[in-house]
């Protein structure tokens, strides 16, 4: 799928903005289309990532997090890859078995508190993981660094806006009743 192919079908959910005949410029609604097909691409890719690793798109979620949380030489706790993805324990615990058997995660113990378990990178995840972000990691970047740094401020405002008009519709949705 492509950019244009998704663009043309984003407008299911936000109507398209009304075209004038002199032209017109870009609106609200041409930025969330534009939004939508940014992450219908993002999914696709991950589906993508999914099927090269061999691992299912919860599993890629789990990397991502773990990823990042090694590149600061962190070990993470199973607790929190669970509090990361929204899963529960149980669930978890099924989602570091499939990372562990095919090669992306290890358990060692903590050295302080033996009980507790740490996951560290496995060889899989050091090599063919990175490699396989590494094709979103460029474009993506490069995009953002080609941003002014008045447009960094605008897309970084307007983001964090969307993020909590999201949190604010899952509150509202949660059941509670409205103010």
């Amino acid at each position: 799928m492509t950019s244009s192919d998704a663009q043309q079908g984003a407008g299911y959910w936000y109507p398209p903005a009304a075209q004038d005949a002199s032209g017109r410029t870009a609106t609200g609604v041409d930025v969330l289309n534009a939004l939508r097909a940014y992450r219908t691409l993002e999914s696709s890719l991950r589906r993508t990532l999914s099927r090269r690793l061999g691992i299912n798109e919860t599993d890629l979620g789990a990397l991502r997090h773990l990823l990042a949380v090694w590149h600061g030489d962190e070990g993470a706790s199973p607790k929190e890859l669970a509090l990361a993805l929204g899963i529960s324990s149980a669930s978890t615990t099924l989602v570091i078995d499939r990372l562990e058997k095919a090669g992306f995660v290890r358990r060692r113990r903590h050295p302080v508190d033996r009980r507790a378990v740490i996951l560290e990178p496995g060889d899989r995840a050091t090599d063919e993981f990175r490699t396989a972000f590494d094709v979103e990691k460029r474009g993506v970047l490069a995009a953002a660094e080609g941003l002014t740094i008045a447009e960094t401020e605008t897309v970084t405002r307007f983001l964090h806006t969307m993020e909590q008009a999201i949190a604010d519709a899952v509150d509202a949705s949660d059941g509670s009743p409205e103010p």
